[in-house]
């Protein structure tokens, strides 16, 4: 039976189990207020995500996947967006923070 096993290098041998969640749930966060940040620049410019996903190379289920933070946003797929949008990804992150009171 083949198990699916966190990468280790991805993982902090030192957290405890309540560490580990705490993190887990604060990146669920982040990246559901990442892409709701996404969807919410994309509907104040009136455009489709066939259209975000046109301007990336990304396809339409990558981007329905990182705006409803199913997915966890790359640096590069950031970056493109970022892009798309014609802004910085720290503006984007900054946005994001806010949503879930980081900062």
């Amino acid at each position: 039976m083949i198990q699916n096993l966190p990468d280790p290098r991805m993982v902090d041998m030192n957290a405890t189990p309540a560490e580990s969640e705490e993190a887990t749930t604060e990146e669920a966060r982040l990246d559901a207020a990442l892409g709701a940040e996404v969807r919410a620049m994309r509907a104040r410019r009136g455009w489709s995500q066939e259209v975000l996903a046109e301007k990336t190379g990304y396809n339409k289920k990558t981007i329905l996947r990182l705006e409803r933070g199913e997915r966890a946003m790359t640096m590069a797929q950031m970056y493109k967006i970022c892009r798309a949008f014609g802004i910085r990804p720290s503006e984007l992150v900054g946005a994001a923070e806010k949503e879930i009171g980081i900062q």
